[in-house]
């Protein structure tokens, strides 16, 4: 049927978006925030400072706390002609290339500590950790790391300590938080991500992305526990001394029992059907024994890429009014992207809006039905392939929010002391002026209001948010290093605290970590510069995002069928047609070029058999066996492509951190490696019929190892 404006809607679609609703109360805290504030959603365009607010900007640097409305009438100016998402590409200025290549965006790498007084910020730009005094806004003090260290996620234990992950340098390190100083630096495995104290213990819980789990004193002294769980670990949490650990791409929460078993996998969810989780970004714990998370879910529909705007939808927001930035899609409190022009949608009145918790008595029921011209219900009119997700789960894995948000990168995630405000950093939306690079949401799931991170009149990448003892918002930016607060309730920007005078910019890293004009950015397929272990339908053929960690120089030709024949011709189809991006100048090219070649290779696991690993590599390179015909050379590849009865020619990948990127194959068929040599074994695909179950064993080994 068509809706008011004749636009189709699809109904079972609909149904099915209505199904995907919460249907639980979220725990005791959330759910009496929730009723005392109403859970009122006040539409982007509506009193946020989002692009079109009839309203004005309102303070510096956040959003209007009063509104116009903004529809169909004259008053908006804008028409319903559309211009696809280009007017939101994004401006990057000057080209500057870092003479040491910047790390790719994380996210997570600020603590308020649990008195109020200090935030803790660390820089893994800068390989530094600052310590500022919040009533001052004074940088206390500047820990120098060692160069490459990376640091990363942070944990206050209960005296007075905070203990840092160094991503790269395979350590933690443990600063005093008043001083300073540095009282410990430990090893703890190849790839550190997530930190967590637990008070019942006093030990330091460290997840790592190559699958260790490692428990080391809060005072000081060896690990008293090192387990191996499985690859991809990401954040870990403790709550009423239970652990729970994130996995990053496949965007679980694993609930472990004791030792290394895992007692219950749940998955974070995605709002639509047609999609699927993937990418866990951040996981914190929330009130009441709650995850909250921020991840992405990525399309599961056929896409035809030889389309502009292919990865964006193309669902022609309105044309601005000279010197006014379009709207991007916005996504309402039921987790369906929506357009504000949109005749069906709720007008002003709070008791309109649709929450994300109906049946806990928040929003009006039957405000999920009105129409939407943007989202899998849209009738034809899609989304984002990749949509930027806010999700909470109760202690027993059930949904409680569900949040499809217009997030680019939402790299972090914060609950405001009282439980009032949920914060999302979203790095992807920066370089467009007036796009929000902040959102702020209530504990139902309705938006509060947007902020845009500002520096030097431009925009600026926030990579982490926190909440002080007053509730204050704090967001972190990489480039400049600043710390920009924000007022609890009106969000009128207070200070901004300059945390390093050195820059680190890099526009290939800032092209990389940007949407570049369909709210999708190269990163949000290849987080941190790995892949979205998403197998993607294109053109109707099944592909697994590849890797570009330590992958890309000298592998051309470029995509599965090798069609790509170098970096120019893969950032015109994917970045100019594809992700709608401007094309890029030859400056602009050589930098993206420049940064993506030098994204180092992931480390090897340390739980790898080494003498099972010798074996393998030994029964790798005979040619009998067939590997090293083709996986030659420093990466492994011979950048041939060739037809090993797969399906078709495809290009043979490197095997460089090969471990890291399952599932594998052109179609994701291998689970695992070992299935690369069970049931997706072909006789072209090397000679292992004559291998035993030890010889396939230690060839897995030996691939872990690359």
């Amino acid at each position: 049927m068509r809706n008011q404006r004749g636009r189709f809607v699809n109904r079972k679609a609909r149904s099915k978006r209505t199904t995907l609703r919460v249907t639980a109360l979220v725990g005791s805290l959330l759910v009496a925030v929730c009723v005392s504030a109403g859970c009122a959603v006040n539409d982007w365009p509506l009193g946020s400072g989002y692009p079109g607010d009839n309203a004005g900007p309102g303070p510096v640097g956040s959003g209007s706390s009063s509104g116009g409305s903004f529809g169909d009438d004259a008053s908006s100016g804008f028409g319903d002609s559309g211009v696809g998402f280009s007017a939101i590409r994004p401006d990057f200025g000057s080209t500057v290339v870092a003479a040491v290549p910047p790390p790719p965006i994380s996210g997570g790498t600020l603590l308020v500590t649990a008195d109020g007084s200090r935030a803790i910020a660390a820089d893994p730009d800068r390989d530094l950790v600052y310590g500022v005094v919040l009533s001052t806004g004074a940088v206390a003090y500047t820990v120098s790391l060692q160069s490459g260290d990376e640091p990363g996620r942070l944990v206050e234990d209960g005296a007075g300590r905070v203990h840092v992950a160094l991503r790269t340098g395979g350590a933690l390190v443990s600063i005093d938080e008043v001083s300073g100083k540095i009282l410990a630096r430990r090893p703890v495995c190849p790839a550190p991500r997530g930190v967590a104290w637990d008070s019942t213990t006093d030990d330091v819980w460290v997840a790592c992305a190559t699958g260790e789990l490692v428990a080391l004193p809060a005072s000081g002294g060896a690990a008293v526990q090192t387990l191996t769980v499985e690859r991809d670990l990401r954040d870990v949490i403790v709550q009423s001394g239970g652990l729970s650990i994130s996995e990053f791409r496949t965007a679980q929460v694993l609930r472990m029992g004791s030792g290394a078993t895992i007692a219950r996998r749940d998955q974070l969810p995605s709002p639509f059907g047609d999609f699927t989780p993937h990418v866990a970004w951040r996981s914190i714990a929330g009130p009441s024994e709650t995850v909250v998370a921020v991840h992405q879910a990525s399309s599961t529909e056929s896409v035809i890429t030889q389309s502009q705007s292919a990865y964006g939808g193309g669902c022609n927001p309105p044309t601005p009014p000279p010197g006014q930035t379009p709207m991007p899609p916005f996504v309402d409190a039921g987790g369906a992207a929506t357009d504000a022009s949109d005749a069906d949608a709720p007008e002003a009145g709070a008791s309109e809006s649709p929450s994300a918790f109906d049946d806990a008595g928040c929003g009006m029921p039957g405000a999920q039905d009105a129409g939407s011209n943007f989202g899998p219900d849209a009738g034809g009119c899609s989304p984002p392939v990749v949509q930027g997700v806010l999700s909470i789960l109760s202690s027993s894995g059930q949904t409680l929010l569900n949040e499809a948000i217009p997030a680019a990168l939402p790299v972090d995630v914060a609950v405001a002391r009282d439980g009032s405000t949920i914060a999302v950093a979203a790095t992807g939306n920066a370089f467009v002026q007036g796009l929000p690079t902040v959102f702020l949401f209530n504990p139902c799931g309705g938006t509060q209001t947007t902020l845009q991170t500002t520096a030097a009149g431009t925009s600026a990448q926030p990579t982490a948010v926190a909440f002080d003892a007053s509730d204050n918002l704090i967001v972190q930016t990489r480039e400049p290093a600043t710390l920009h607060v924000y007022r609890a309730g009106n969000s009128a920007q207070l200070t901004v605290i300059p945390l390093a005078s050195s820059t680190r910019r890099d526009t290939g890293h800032d092209i990389f970590h940007t949407q570049a004009g369909a709210m999708i950015a190269c990163a949000s397929c290849h987080p941190e510069g790995r892949d979205d272990g998403h197998v993607w339908l294109l053109d109707d053929e099944s592909r697994r995002t590849p890797s570009v960690r330590g992958t890309i120089a000298g592998t051309a030709p470029y995509h599965w069928p090798g069609d790509e024949k170098n970096f120019v011709a893969l950032a015109d189809d994917v970045y100019v047609t594809r992700m709608d991006g401007a094309l890029l100048a030859s400056d602009q090219l050589s930098a993206l070029q420049g940064w993506v070649e030098k994204v180092p290779a992931p480390p090897a696991p340390s739980w790898v058999d080494s003498n099972a690993a010798q074996r393998g590599r030994t029964l790798f390179a005979t040619p009998s066996v067939g590997c090293s015909g083709c996986h030659s050379g420093p990466k492994f590849t011979n950048n041939q492509t060739v037809d090993v009865g797969t399906g078709g020619s495809f290009q043979v990948p490197p095997l460089v951190g090969v471990g890291w990127r399952t599932p594998l194959l052109h179609n994701g068929c291998a689970a695992t490696i070992a299935d690369r040599f069970g049931k997706c074994a072909t006789t072209q695909h090397g000679n292992i019929v004559a291998l035993t179950s030890q010889n396939i064993s230690d060839l897995t080994a030996y691939l872990e190892t690359l």
